[in-house]
């Protein structure tokens, strides 16, 4: 029984698009902060580290300017943050549409 239980749990997870679900979550979290306070959650090697600055949270700071509508700022913070946002933006699109929209062409061009 248990053993059912656990296929099920991993049959409903094998479903879920780890990588779509971890840039909409990336969205949701800066869209979420304050760029413009310091004191939020970091994962970043750099920052536990000691460091001042490091070219990734540049990135997520401008991404999360743009969110908020302060382009001056996310310009300043990172000169590609606009770059990245059409990028991931695109890439959560075509995940989308692979999973969700279209899953039985996304496979017939991947069998041949």
């Amino acid at each position: 029984m248990l053993k059912i239980f656990f296929q099920n749990i991993y049959g409903k997870l094998k479903k879920v698009d780890v990588e779509l679900a971890f840039w909409v979550s990336a969205f949701a979290y800066l869209i979420y902060i304050d760029p413009f306070s310091e004191g939020h959650l970091t994962l970043c090697g750099f920052k536990l580290l000691g460091f001042e600055s490091c070219p990734g949270c540049g990135l997520g700071k401008s991404i999360s300017f743009l969110f908020h509508g302060d382009f001056s700022s996310s310009i300043k913070s990172h000169p590609l943050g606009i770059f990245g946002l059409v990028v991931i933006s695109y890439r959560i699109t075509k995940l989308i549409y692979k999973n969700y929209i279209n899953p039985i062409k996304s496979l017939e061009v991947y069998n041949g």
